[in-house]
């Protein structure tokens, strides 16, 4: 079954790139549509490929052609018989679309757009609306800005800027004139007091051989947590209690076992 899934999680790789899309919360498009439009994959025609990846009798991955090449396919990842993503291709093979449930209620939560096979916007639904409400811009592979619905009013209310990675500049609209406000920006890393990882490359911390006498831990004396008593030193048991079982009461009055 994890060989199923790993192959099938491969079918559906895409690649993260650059788009055109301007950086800046100051290039504003306009209104965002709001709709999510699910785009035609005809699984049911009678030349799709169908795959039953774990053997119960129902197609998990169908892939429907247009001649010989493959413009769209639909994957049931979690073999419950939905569909979980659709992903549609251009002619020479490239991905330029995918939409994606996370949530498991049959409707459209992400749809990601791809320009020469590469990512260059994502539109989410965040919200039990089933309507769209965030729009994320991508540049040179990394997620550049993002427009956001945060009120739920069918308006982009917020505007988030990423001039470094996990640190967003958060512009809001709090008159309600569809412009970011002066005075209406959160740095988030600032006012959390959040300093993101400085990572060259996603590796996992190594943890020490032991090898050298260096690498061996350091041995610190224990402290009482904070607002927890100690017991003070030849403190009794308290009137009533009992020594565990087996244990003998020592000369000072205390249990031994």
């Amino acid at each position: 079954m994890r060989k199923t899934i790993i192959a099938m999680t491969l079918l559906l790789g895409g690649c993260a790139g650059s788009s055109g899309k301007a950086d800046s919360a100051a290039d504003i498009d306009g209104p965002r549509p709001t709709e999510i439009i699910h785009e035609d994959c005809d699984v049911a025609a009678a030349g799709a490929e169908r795959m039953d990846a774990n053997g119960d009798g129902v197609a998990d991955v169908t892939s429907v052609k247009s001649g010989n090449q493959v413009s769209c396919q639909a994957f049931d990842l979690n073999f419950d018989g939905k569909v979980d993503s659709w992903v549609y291709f251009e002619p020479n093979g490239q991905v330029r679309r995918r939409e994606s449930d996370y949530d498991r209620d049959g409707r459209i939560d992400e749809i990601a757009v791809f320009s020469a096979g590469v990512l260059s916007e994502k539109h989410r639904a965040t919200t039990m609306l089933n309507r769209l409400d965030t729009w994320d811009f991508y540049k040179a592979g990394v997620l550049a800005r993002t427009e956001r619905d945060s009120d739920g009013d069918a308006q982009v209310d917020q505007w988030w800027e990423y001039p470094k990675a996990e640190c967003p500049l958060i512009h809001s609209d709090v008159d309600g004139d569809g412009r970011p406000d002066p005075g209406a920006t959160v740095d988030f890393c600032k006012d959390a007091n959040y300093v993101p990882p400085e990572r060259e490359t996603p590796q996992a911390p190594q943890s020490p051989d032991f090898s050298k006498p260096e690498d061996l831990p350091t041995e610190v004396d224990s402290k009482p947590m904070e607002g927890k008593a100690t017991p003070a030193q030849g403190a009794q048991p308290a009137q009533g209690a009992q020594p565990a079982q087996g244990a003998q009461p020592s000369k000072e009055g205390g249990a031994q076992q």
